[in-house]
């Protein structure tokens, strides 16, 4: 949003910081909204190996960090436009609605607003031992009556179970494309796609096997914080937990949630390659302590 910046500053004037709401009744008929399906990865395994009170707290951590207060200048800050979250078992579905003949909100914006919530989020859950995977689209959904169904809740499922596979959050392919097939384009000027998709492409990278999904652990390295968190701290916690991660599935012997583990674990040692050699050179070369062991 124009003056929204989650990830890069601190509260603006005027800008007001909204909680997602949970499920609102939007009526008997299909409205068009982003949804993102994120479920936790190896939750079956987890079930398997954890007491309840260990899969209480893993699943508390789900809701808190998807359900996080947004910063929203008006009128995104007025109800019906603020986004609606749902926790079901180890699930969390996101609803943000657009009204397309509301002239004073941008679907632009609520695309830029969910892409950064959705990377603060899985971010701070890797961070805190959770690794997630989902998918996010754009089209028809209804919400009704505390219940959700439509083409664009089945196409986040099926982005997330089938096409996501790691612990990433898939972007339809549709909303990355500069063609007609983009439905975000359709309902902007071309001058402000190319001025905040620049933006939005910064946060996102496409994989080799060619999706795009949230390339979230940069940015999380510069989001605002008012904590005393120093930032060197991000990439620690990063780092410590993804070796939790990997001792434990070693010790189960179940190569697929390993294999998945591996290929978060080698997205954060090419980041810290990539993106943080200054601070690697700064600080004496600490790249080995800073990246994580994959045997």
């Amino acid at each position: 949003m124009k003056n929204n910046n989650l990830v890069l500053k601190p509260p603006l004037n005027g800008v007001k910081e909204k909680k997602p709401t949970s499920l609102r009744d939007l009526g008997t008929g299909y409205r068009q909204a982003f949804v993102t399906f994120i479920d936790v990865l190896g939750f079956r395994q987890i079930i398997s190996d954890k007491k309840s009170e260990e899969i209480n707290i893993i699943l508390d951590k789900m809701g808190f960090f998807s359900n996080q207060p947004q910063l929203r200048c008006h009128p995104y800050s007025q109800t019906k436009h603020l986004p609606m979250v749902l926790q079901f078992s180890d699930s969390i579905i996101r609803v943000q609605p657009v009204d397309e003949n509301d002239e004073n909100i941008r679907i632009l914006d609520f695309f830029h607003e969910e892409i950064t919530t959705l990377l603060l989020a899985q971010g701070n859950l890797v961070c805190n031992g959770v690794l997630v995977r989902g998918g996010l689209t754009y089209g028809e959904v209804c919400v009704h009556k505390n219940r959700i169904f439509g083409p664009a809740f089945n196409n986040a499922y099926f982005i997330e179970s089938s096409l996501a596979r790691y612990p990433r959050i898939v972007i339809e392919e549709c909303l990355c494309s500069y063609g007609n097939s983009n439905p975000v384009l359709k309902n902007v000027s071309y001058h402000d796609w190319v001025s905040v998709s620049s933006h939005i492409y910064d946060y996102l990278e496409r994989a080799d096997d060619g999706q795009w999904a949230i390339n979230y652990l940069p940015h999380l390295y510069e989001a605002y914080r008012t904590s005393k968190i120093q930032n060197i701290e991000v990439l620690t916690a990063h780092r410590d937990q993804l070796t939790k991660l990997l001792i434990a599935a070693k010790a189960k012997g179940n190569p697929e949630v390993l294999s998945k583990i591996r290929w978060v674990a080698s997205y954060h040692n090419r980041i810290i390659q990539n993106n943080f050699r200054r601070l690697l050179e700064k600080n004496g070369n600490m790249e080995d302590s800073l990246l994580v062991s994959l045997d």
